[in-house]
């Protein structure tokens, strides 16, 4: 796809994405989309003849960005389990900088476009999770007797749950601190006695540095 269109395409994602976040995908309809960031009729019916195509492309680039993040903070964390919490809070950043993000969210709420369109994409989540878990195991990090199986789904759950609960003005408590509790409660049966305190410990710094900017977007 030449650069313009590549451009004029996200445009449109983002514009989307904005009506889906306040309207839900009900109450949106295409106009409401036409004028928003320069997106005009044409450019929008060009690349997305009906508002099913818009809002699976928005889910689309939601399920994408886990595999995304892991992958760019990997070099960073050769640790499994440490790529795993500064996975969790990277997901939270995105949820509040991240517009596709919280209508992706929304949007898996609100409508079941995606089995029909793409792989439901909690199965892609849990496989990407479970294999950090396998990845950690090999390390000598997991706790013994761990069922990685069902600490994948729990972790996809409890991540996508998080989230879900501040989409629906759950309470003020920020994603990093809700992040950080889950992981507090988590780890003591999850990894090995012995390697508890240097985990505990990278949730202690990041609470010492939560006044910290966060990235603009964490697409």
């Amino acid at each position: 796809m030449q650069e313009r269109a590549q451009r004029t395409r996200e445009a449109i994602v983002r514009a989307a994405a904005a009506a889906f976040e306040v309207n839900g995908y009900g109450a949106t309809r295409l106009q409401d989309i036409v004028g928003a960031e320069s997106v005009s009729k044409g450019a929008l019916y060009f690349h997305f003849p009906a508002k099913e195509a818009l809002a699976v492309a928005i889910v689309g680039e939601y399920a994408a960005l886990w595999g995304q993040l892991i992958e760019r903070l990997r070099p960073q964390h050769p640790r499994a389990v440490e790529l795993l919490i500064e996975f969790s809070w990277e997901i939270g950043a995105a949820f509040q900088s991240n517009v596709v993000t919280r209508a992706g969210i929304r949007l898996l709420l609100e409508t079941r476009l995606y089995e029909s369109q793409m792989a439901p994409p909690y199965e892609q989540w849990t496989a990407a999770i479970e294999e950090l878990l396998r990845e950690a195991a090999r390390q000598g990090d997991l706790a013994p007797g761990v069922d990685i199986a069902n600490v994948g789904r729990f972790i996809v759950a409890s991540f996508t749950g998080l989230q879900q609960v501040a989409m629906a003005g759950g309470g003020p408590i920020t994603p990093d601190a809700c992040i950080t509790a889950m992981w507090r409660c988590m780890l003591p049966g999850l990894v090995r006695g012995e390697r508890l305190p240097e985990f505990i410990g990278i949730l202690e710094r990041r609470g010492e540095g939560a006044s910290a900017p966060r990235p603009a977007d964490a697409r």
